[in-house]
Formats: C-alpha cells, sequence, structure tokens
C-alpha cells in the first residue's frame, strides 16, 4: 500500500464548512458542464433509457451522477462512447476482463464454440476442459459446479455449507460483497457481520454456531483492503475449530495469483467461489472445493441436493475461460503486478505535488485511491466523501480513463508502456482539477 499526503488533515486539504460550497459549486458548474458539453449523445441515450430501464441502468454499480457514459465499442485497453471519445479503460467491467476488449485467442474460441452450437443440456468438450483446468490449477479445488455469476455461486456455496452443517447462520465481514441475492445484502438475523482483520470478533461470532464464514482476500467493494499477514490463516483455523465452513470468495482476486491467492498463501479454504475471470468476459460462476462436499450436489447420490441452471456450464463461456485462463499465466500476472505497482506509486507522488491527501490500497492488479490521508484496515476506516470521489472521477473521464466511479481501478494484460503513461498523466491531471477546485 502506498501512501500520499500532505500535513494538512483530510479535513483541512478536501474541504470543510465554508470550502465545501465553492468544491459543490465547481464540480456542478465546471466539472459536470464539460462533462455534458463533450458527451451530449450519452446523454440523449440516457433520456431515451430512463424510459424503459429504472435510473437507465440495469446495473446499479454503474449509475453516476449526471448521467453514466454510453459505450459503443471496446479493443484492447481502450473503450470508445458513442460521441467517438476514447477512454483507457481501467475498470475491465470490474475486474473481469484481465485481458481487455476483443483479446483475439478469446475471440477465436467463441468463433469456434458458437458455429458449434450455443447451447447444450448435456456434457460437453469445453465443459470437461475448463473444469480439468481449474481443478489442476487450484490447490483446494477437487471439484467444481458451474453457474451464470459470482451471487449464484456464492447462494450454492451457502446452501452446500448448510446442508451439510445442518446450521442456517453465516459469518460476513463488514463491506464485504459476494453478490446481490438477499442472503448476502438484507438485514437477517442469520446473518453476523464482524470487522474485517479483527480476530477476536470473528472468534466471538464463531462461538454462536453458524454454517459458514465466507471471507475475501481483500475487501474489494469496500476499497480493495486486504487481510493482514495470517489473518486468512488464522480465520480458516478457528473456524474448522467452531465446525463451520470456510468460504474463501475469490472471484476478484483470482487474477492476482497463477494458483489463486489461498495457493500463495498456503491457505486451505473448504469452499472457493470463482467468477469474473474464468469466463473470459461471459456471464459464469463456480464453486469448487472439497471433494466431499461437492459430491452433495451429485445426482447418483441418494438425497442429494438439487442444483441447476438452464445455461450452467454453457459452450460459450466454458470456451471463452480456457482461452482466458490459459492465457493468464504466471509470468503474465507477474506483469500486471509490477504495472500495477507502478501506477500506484504515480498516484501518490502526483497526489503529493497537488497537495492532495491521497490512499492508494492495491491487491495485485487492482487498485483503490482514496482520497483520506490514514490508510484504512476495515470499512469503517474509509472516509465517506462523495463530493470528492465523484468529482475524481469525472475529471478522470474528462482525461481519458474510464475507472469506477467510487476509486477503484484494475489493470489489463494487453495494457502497453503507453497505456500506463496515459493513466498516470491523468491521473496527475486529475488531481490538479482537484486541487484548483480546493483553492476556489
Amino acid at each position: 500500500m502506498l501512501t500520499a499526503s500532505t500535513s494538512e488533515s483530510a479535513c483541512t486539504a478536501l474541504g470543510c464548512s465554508d470550502q465545501q460550497t465553492n468544491w459543490d459549486a465547481v464540480t456542478s458548474q465546471d466539472l459536470i458542464r464539460e462533462y455534458e458539453v463533450r458527451t451530449p449523445k450519452s446523454k440523449a441515450m440516457h433520456e431515451r433509457l430512463l424510459r424503459v430501464l429504472p435510473s437507465g441502468e440495469t446495473r446499479s454499480v454503474t449509475y453516476f451522477a449526471p448521467y453514466p457514459v454510453a459505450v459503443q465499442a471496446g479493443s484492447g485497453a481502450s473503450l470508445w462512447d458513442v460521441d467517438g471519445n476514447q477512454y483507457v479503460d481501467v475498470l475491465n467491467n470490474y475486474t473481469s476482463l484481465v485481458h481487455g476488449h476483443g483479446y483475439g485467442p478469446v475471440i477465436e474460441a467463441l468463433g469456434r464454440a458458437a458455429a458449434a452450437g450455443t447451447a447444450f443440456t448435456g456434457p460437453h468438450t469445453a465443459l470437461l476442459e475448463l473444469a480439468e483446468l481449474l481443478v489442476d490449477r487450484f490447490p483446494a479445488v477437487e471439484m467444481i459446479r458451474f453457474t451464470n455469476s459470482g451471487t449464484e455461486a456464492a447462494l450454492l456455496a451457502l446452501r452446500i455449507a448448510r446442508r451439510v452443517t445442518e446450521r442456517s447462520s453465516i459469518i460476513l465481514f463488514e463491506g464485504a460483497y459476494h453478490g446481490t441475492a438477499p442472503e448476502f445484502v438484507d438485514p437477517s438475523p442469520a446473518v453476523i457481520r464482524v470487522p474485517y482483520n479483527d480476530l477476536r470478533a470473528l472468534e466471538v461470532a464463531l462461538a454462536t454456531g453458524v454454517a459458514a464464514v465466507f471471507a475475501e482476500p481483500f475487501l474489494g467493494s469496500a476499497g480493495v483492503l486486504s487481510a493482514q499477514d495470517g489473518y486468512l490463516d488464522e480465520a480458516r483455523s478457528i473456524t474448522a475449530q467452531a465446525g463451520a465452513l470456510f468460504i474463501l470468495d475469490e472471484v476478484q482476486s483470482l487474477r492476482n495469483a497463477e494458483h489463486g491467492v489461498h495457493g500463495e498463501l498456503g491457505v486451505r479454504p473448504d469452499l472457493i467461489v470463482m467468477g469474473k475471470i474464468i469466463g473470459g468476459g461471459l456471464p459464469v460462476g463456480a464453486v469448487g472445493g472439497r471433494r466431499d462436499l461437492l459430491e452433495v450436489t451429485a445426482a447418483t447420490r441418494p438425497g442429494f441436493m438439487p442444483h441447476s441452471g438452464t445455461f450452467n456450464g454453457n459452450p460459450l463461456t466454458m470456451a471463452a475461460g480456457v482461452a482466458a485462463m490459459r492465457a493468464l499465466d504466471g509470468a503474465t500476472i507477474s506483469v500486471l503486478d509490477e504495472r500495477a505497482a507502478q501506477v500506484a506509486a504515480a498516484i501518490a507522488e502526483a497526489a503529493s505535488a497537488a497537495q492532495v491527501p491521497v490512499v492508494v490500497t492495491r491487491a495485485g492488479s487492482i487498485l483503490h485511491v482514496h482520497l483520506q490521508d490514514s490508510t484504512p484496515r476495515r470499512a469503517s476506516e474509509v472516509v465517506s466523501n462523495p463530493e470528492e470521489v465523484t468529482a475524481l472521477h469525472l475529471a478522470l473521464l474528462l482525461e481519458g480513463v474510464y475507472a469506477a466511479p467510487r476509486g477503484m481501478l484494475n489493470l489489463s494484460s494487453v495494457m502497453t508502456d503507453a497505456d500506463i503513461d496515459r493513466i498516470t498523466g491523468a491521473y496527475a491531471r486529475a488531481l490538479q482539477r482537484l486541487r484548483g477546485a480546493i483553492d476556489a
């Protein structure tokens, strides 16, 4: 993790009280006006979308004010909007496009698969190939079962845990994301939430008797907050002692280590939730783990737990996944990691030069830019400053970088040195814009 800040506090530097009024004025009158001038066709499309989609989108995370960029096309590390503006894509459909857009091997695999058939009821070659690839690659995956999203995979893992433990409650970490199913997002007496990186809180919660602990190697949605050294191993150990399953959600983190973060750390979860990169850019999810746990779903087993899905393991996703995963070897991951470290350092340096308090958290090739002057370790320590975050996001779009509205960014394997230079240059200029807003 890298930190860049001045001796001023975040409140002093980014503006509280009277300075907040200036910030709001600059944000609304300058950045938004410039954005609207630059994206009139996106605005027109948004107005049409409002008639048929709530808030004009079908994924809550993709909305941002005043309206999202309407995407026309993507190629490599670049996106083009309907107005013809080009962006370096550092969002990559929220980390799923690890090889960027239109990646040759994936497109070729999709072409062959589509020509042979887009959906089959029974098993097929691509299903076998991807299943074998994942079982051979990830140490904790003895067997696997596919779904169509990470959310579905998390739900399947939950069902397995409840079946084998005969318990219903689960433990989630504050700020964690395991999809949008009610079991993971709605308040429920069956869900206990504890602070991340707090073993004592986890131990106390485990004493109540739970089916499973769902953990991430880092809290992605909460700001890419990594587990402290030894935390996951200790968490896994005390979870086993309590008779619960330890379920590691590697939907985002699989891109960061050739054998998964669990393989890199030597942690052996009972089940692993997978998604994103294993589908090569198509909808996918999977649960892998101990053979005895996965066989709970085996139709050959008396009293098995049924699990189906019309498009589970469909040929297009499986073929794309095989091509994408074969291309994501250890050397490629090392380059991604090195470039992400370079980007993090450059953003920290630019923030220092602009005298804007910034902390850059990083897990492999996934980063988050926090507009605060202390490094958060858990979700409660992330400063809420939506006006400033919105301003930085709009400034980046105006500088030709397409990042997550909340501050997250990630790299793809097809990025060149020139792309990295464009990214770091855009952050430097965007942070200077923020400095100007602060001084207004």
